[in-house]
This record gives structure tokens, sequence and C-alpha cells, in this order.
């Protein structure tokens, strides 16, 4: 890397376009070139070193979730850090800033920099904000474009309706006459959708009906110029080969933010963070809580406001769209209470394998005892076990 950079980077010059005329080459003595992706990677490569710091400090106390504790979260200059122990933990924290600073003249304004009490006495409050002098919030801190508030039933309030507000402030700003229908479904597959996709997928917490009527009642009134509408919203929103224009269906798309999260659950192999912290809250895998029944379901999850939105979007979508039988023929059926490790299959090779309906149910109904692929499936006590499963599963 090393190499590449000398071979970029020696002796560099530019020069200015100024209406078509080129000024003589000048060096470029400090900085990279304007544009250049290696700005923001040196930036990166450089901060690595006070990310470690923090992480290594012995004396500073981050937030553990899932086993892991975690003190920051960096995505370019924005850092966010979990702190313990604020009064011991911000005096460290403000030191390797300092140090930090007098090597790589980066410049905290901390005056600037927000701190979020969560479940700190008041007592100590006045403590802190007399040692330390943040910004101190009381009703969220935002980070990244997301409002994070001390209580999760506050991020509805403030993240989905300011971001519904704006909305329908631009929405009367650009209500110009000279724009065709056509040209507003493009203002909003361009404009208003990237902004909401974002909240969908960083902040997937349940979302009322009431949210998805209001931004529809906005989109017709900005598509039709607050006039009578003259084709359906529904026919809008269709695919162009079914005689639509593709206008995004937003609850389509926060469905579809939910199912990318399963997806999540089923194939990261909790290696990313978010799924780790979130399997913490279950009491069995993460990839077998969608096709358990709901009333299986809660008692495999503690109250989790994302888990929860994620299974009632699903719900949602199994009884409209079908796209799932129910039972599925993915029931992880050991999770169920009527199941005893005695009915646990074996494989013909005798290795065990997760107990799913199709060995234990066919088209025909339950299958024979001789035919099961358990071990001692003639006894008095499989065959206990087997009918009482058969029930429970005929009763879902």
């Amino acid at each position: 890397m090393l190499t590449w950079i000398g071979a970029l980077y020696t002796s560099p010059s530019a020069r200015l376009n100024v209406n078509g005329a080129l000024s003589p080459p000048f060096r470029i003595n400090n900085g990279t070139r304007q544009g250049c992706p290696l700005s923001p990677l040196l930036f990166a490569l450089t901060l690595e070193p006070f990310l470690q710091a923090i992480r290594s400090h012995p004396q500073l106390h981050g937030m553990t979730a899932a086993g892991v504790e975690h003190r920051v979260a960096a995505y370019a200059d924005d850092m966010l850090f979990f702190v313990r122990k604020p009064a011991e933990s911000l005096q460290h924290l403000i030191k390797l800033f300092q140090d930090y600073g007098s090597i790589s003249n980066l410049r905290i304004n901390m005056e600037k920099s927000e701190i979020l009490p969560i479940y700190i006495p008041d007592d100590q409050q006045v403590t802190l904000k007399r040692l330390f002098p943040f910004r101190w919030c009381t009703t969220g801190l935002k980070y990244l474009g997301i409002t994070l508030t001390a209580a999760c039933r506050d991020l509805y309030k403030a993240n989905y309706r300011p971001l519904l507000a704006a909305l329908l402030v631009d929405l009367q700003n650009w209500s110009f006459p000279h724009i065709s229908w056509f040209g507003r479904v493009n203002v909003v597959k361009m404009n208003i959708l990237p902004r909401v996709l974002y909240l969908f997928q960083t902040l997937p917490i349940y979302l009322p009906t009431a949210f998805f009527a209001q931004l529809r009642t906005m989109i017709s009134t900005y598509v039709w110029n607050s006039k009578k509408p003259r084709i359906s919203l529904t026919l809008l929103m269709a695919p162009k080969q079914l005689g639509g224009v593709a206008l995004p269906h937003f609850r389509h798309y926060y469905v579809a933010s939910h199912l990318q999260r399963i997806v999540e659950w089923s194939t990261s192999s909790l290696t990313r963070a978010w799924v780790t912290i979130e399997q913490e809250a279950a009491r069995c895998p993460l990839p077998c809580l969608p096709w358990l029944p709901i009333s299986t379901q809660k008692t495999m999850v503690e109250p989790h406001p994302l888990i929860h939105a994620t299974l009632k979007a699903w719900r949602s979508l199994q009884r409209t769209a079908g796209i799932a039988p129910f039972p599925s023929p993915l029931l992880p059926l050991q999770w169920l209470p009527a199941f005893s490790r005695s009915l646990s299959p074996m494989t013909t090779d005798g290795q065990p394998t997760p107990p799913r309906p199709n060995h234990f149910l066919n088209e025909s109904g339950p299958i024979p005892y001789d035919q099961l692929p358990i071990p001692n499936a003639d006894s008095f006590l499989t065959r206990f076990h087997h009918h009482r499963l058969i029930q429970s599963l005929r009763s879902i």
C-alpha cells in the first residue's frame, strides 16, 4: 500500500481550469488531490489507533451486551461512545482525545459534543454537568440522522413524526404547477423514498397503520396537486408491466426491511453485532422464531421492540400474501412445549437431525410407529410423547 501511495503522490501537481483555460502546473505540498478516495482512507487509518486505545483502555467502562463490551461506534469522524461509570470514564476519554489531538492536530469542540444520560440519578447529573463541558440532551441524541432516546417507546415520536413533518413541508415547497404528475412521481421515488427507507432499515421498530395512512395521503395530495385523483394510488403503485408507474408502496418497503432482518438472522451466523445482541434476548435461535406459533414465540422472546416488530411484520405478510404455510415444513419441533427429546429423529447413518413435521406427519396423517426415524419408536413412553406431539400439531 505504501508503494501505491508513493506512486500516486511522488511530486504531485495540479492545474486549474478557468473558463476553459488551464493554468500552469503547480505543486501539491499538503493534503490530497480534490476528490481523491485516498483522503477518507487515510483519515480512517490515522483514526484507528485512537479507537484501539479507547477499546483497550483499562479504566474506560463501556456497555456490555451478549457478553461483549461496546465502547465506541465510529463512521468517519462521527463517533458515538457507550459509557458506564461516567465520572471515571469521561475523565479518561477526554485525556485520550487530548493526547491524540497533540499528535494528529485533531481538535474536538467539547461544547458541541452531546451526551444523553440514561439511568443516571439527578444529583449525579448535576455533578457531571459541572465537571464536563458537554451539551446535555434531555429528549434525544442525534447520530447519523437517527435520534437516539433514553426509552425505546420514544423512538417513533423522536424520528418518524419529525420525518412526516419534514416531508410535508418539502412536498408543499415542491408543489409547483408546471411539474407534471409523472414528474411528481419521480420526486417521490428519488427524494422521499430514500429518506423513509433509511429509517426503515436503521430503526426497524413497529409502525402503526396511521403512519402509512398519513404518508399515503401526503403522496396522493402531492402527485395530483391537491386535486381529485384521476387514477387510484393502488394502480400507480403497480409495476409498469401491469399498467402502473411503480410509485413506491411504502408499507411493502417496510415489510421488506423486516424480511431482510429475518434473512440476516438466518445467514449471518452471528457475525453482525446487532444479531448477537438480539439473540441474547431469545431463548431459542433467531432463525427458528418466525416458524413458531405465536403462543410459543411469546415464551421464547423477552420484550424486545425490534424483534417483536419483525415478527409482527412476518405474521402480517403470512396472512396477506401467503408466502409461507402455517404450520410450515420448517417448523422447529424441538422448541414446542409438547416435544420430548425422546422423539429426536436420526438420519439413515445414525446422525441426529433437527426434527421437522415431515418426520412425524405426511399427507395421509401420522406416520406409523415402525416408520418413524427415531430409536425405540415402539416403547410406551415414545408412543405417549408421539401422541402428545401429534395432538399439539393438529391444534396449531
